[in-house]
């Protein structure tokens, strides 16, 4: 195809039929995908239905410039995954996904999403089985990511109570500062670890479920450990304390802080994009390959010497 060719060259109805041909195949949990009004999905005996949603704007989460379709796809993919590992024992079932594409975009790009959206539900047996195509100003994808759990298996923000441990599983900061490196337009060599940090999220849906059964409250931590830690706080009617002394860094990330002279853990208290695991655990049940972050107290609010204000929308 060449590389002239637009979005609007192809049209709803090329793009529709492209998407077809890619994803339109029945699989154990899509009984109906992609070509009819509406997704049937079979949820296996005993288990609940999990839905989430998330999405990414132009401008408000990435830049067109910084990186290529297929990571995008990845993202998107990662960071509804991630929702669905913040609630336990869950295992992905399918999802929905809809684009704004603006009419300009090369033909070449949108193909690229859908090659990686194919390459994201084949890695994370998550099979596409519907959407939605519309004109947009600027590039806004959304996916509604589904899966299923044990009723017994789900952790919630709400079960917190004091005496337990606040901790980690995945990055902390790390994101955070590659999103910074890519909004100053200059990426050094040893910033790109972290910058693929930024793109390259994994969602941790094991560590979810080796955590039900174990947390006592559980979120991904997607906009910094001061707001996750302010949402378990209100949820869980406690007080939280943060340590993160034995907060993981790497050498990237304490190069990033040094330069740009900042505290390195008050950096990580504040970045957010991880999309780790915080959850709290009973004492002396901290599981491998977590790291402790505070403790919780009777009381409210969050305690964190640094001082630093977590990220919100719309602020």
């Amino acid at each position: 195809m060449p590389s002239s060719k637009r979005v609007s060259d192809l049209g709803e109805t090329g793009l529709l039929r492209r998407i077809y041909a890619r994803f339109a195949r029945p699989s154990p949990g899509v009984l109906i995908g992609p070509g009819d009004d509406a997704a049937a999905l079979r949820v296996p005996p005993g288990r609940l239905l999990l839905a989430t949603q998330d999405d990414l704007v132009e401008g408000t989460h990435f830049q067109l410039d910084w990186t290529d379709p297929a990571r995008l796809a990845a993202r998107l993919f990662a960071v509804n995954l991630s929702d669905l590992a913040a609630m336990g024992d869950c295992r992905p079932l399918a999802c929905i996904v809809s684009a704004g594409l603006p009419p300009g975009l090369p033909a070449s790009w949108a193909q690229g999403l859908l090659a990686g959206l194919g390459r994201c539900a084949r890695r994370y047996r998550t099979p596409l089985a519907g959407g939605n195509l519309a004109r947009s100003k600027k590039v806004f994808l959304s996916m509604c990511a589904m899966g299923t759990a044990r009723p017994g298996g789900l952790v919630r923000r709400s079960g917190a109570r004091p005496g337990d441990l606040l901790a980690g599983v995945g990055p902390l900061g790390e994101a955070a500062a590659g999103v910074s490196l890519l909004r100053s337009g200059s990426v050094p060599r040893w910033g790109t670890p972290l910058v693929r940090a930024f793109w390259e999220v994994r969602p941790q849906l094991e560590a979810g479920r080796r955590l039900a059964g174990l947390a006592t409250s559980m979120l991904d931590n997607s906009d910094g450990l001061l707001r996750s830690a302010r949402i378990l706080s209100e949820a869980s009617g406690v007080r939280i304390r943060l340590d993160l002394k034995e907060a993981p860094a790497s050498q990237a990330l304490r190069r990033f802080c040094r330069e740009r002279r900042l505290d390195l853990r008050e950096h990580q208290a504040r970045g957010g994009e991880d999309y780790g695991l915080v959850f709290t655990v009973p004492p002396g049940r901290l599981p491998r390959g977590a790291y402790r972050l505070g403790s919780v107290e009777k009381g409210r609010g969050v305690v964190f010497e640094g001082g630093a204000e977590p990220f919100e929308h719309f602020r």
